[in-house]
């Protein structure tokens, strides 16, 4: 199926791993013109290589913290005058710290950082990218948001809060710019095996003696079963909701809150 994207230019924020990478890797299967944004400069040197491998021609890493306004404003316009304009931006920032005891023993700084990283970085690449894509009249916006936002779970509230005001957002974004050619949407991730979960998963399954299906039994009673799936989602499995959210394929999406989270009952 031809998605029509081969020649498009991305912006991926957030793409040193997890579904940052995945998607970046995606677009570049798919022919695009690549940024790739993230913090850490070794692991973003990573993934361009990586994409370069694996036959992408053209990668641009900038290497910035996407919780910096005046950072974002310029690795947006670096971006832009690289590819002579953006067609794409891609949000996947989020921080996600899990306190054990709940919503009173989570502190300033974990709802300060959840807020700069999950609603704050998008909000400012959203702005920087917006002006170029409404003078183009086309452009193509993802933000990875959760399905926490629907489920409740009182150990990732300050997650989960700025998640859904990022999809909230999103919808705004659609309802003003739609008329304009630009169309944005969320992705909202279930359960997903990022570097992070696996890595975790590892330690608990060899501290505990679990198989895969019993880490997944045990998560899924702790996160008060938010998937009908027998597994975790994998990063890949974003992506490529990621990728036809962006595509041709998907012209009149707009506006949309796609669920990618193997099934639950929150639709």
């Amino acid at each position: 199926m031809d998605l029509g994207l081969t020649g498009r230019s991305a912006l991926v924020v957030g793409a040193s791993e997890g579904m940052g990478r995945a998607t970046a890797m995606s677009f570049a299967a798919e022919g695009m013109r690549v940024a790739i944004v993230a913090r850490t400069e070794a692991n973003l040197a990573a993934v361009a290589a990586a994409m370069r491998d694996a036959g992408a021609k053209d990668v641009v890493a900038l290497p910035a913290d996407a919780c910096s306004s005046a950072e974002v404003k310029q690795f947006v316009a670096a971006a832009e005058q690289m590819f002579g304009g953006l067609d794409i931006l891609v949000n996947t920032v989020g921080l996600c710290e899990v306190v054990p005891d709940g919503i009173l023993a989570a502190d300033d700084e974990h709802w300060d950082r959840a807020y700069q990283s999950v609603l704050m970085a998008a909000v400012y690449a959203c702005r920087a990218a917006l002006p170029g894509m409404i003078a183009a009249g086309d452009g193509r916006i993802v933000n990875v948001s959760a399905m926490s936002v629907k489920h409740f779970i009182p150990i990732i509230a300050h997650y989960s809060a700025p998640k859904a005001a990022l999809a909230h957002f999103t919808k705004n974004l659609a309802r003003e710019f739609g008329a304009k050619g630009i169309r944005a949407n969320a992705v909202m991730p279930g359960m997903i095996e990022s570097e992070g979960v696996a890595a975790r998963k590892q330690a608990r399954m060899a501290e505990r003696g679990w198989t895969d299906e019993e880490f997944f039994a045990n998560v899924n009673e702790r996160y008060h079963h938010p998937t009908y799936a027998a597994r975790l989602g994998q990063p890949e499995e974003i992506a490529d909701a990621v990728t036809w959210l962006v595509s041709e394929r998907a012209s009149y999406v707009n506006g949309a809150w796609l669920p990618v989270d193997g099934g639950s009952g929150f639709a």
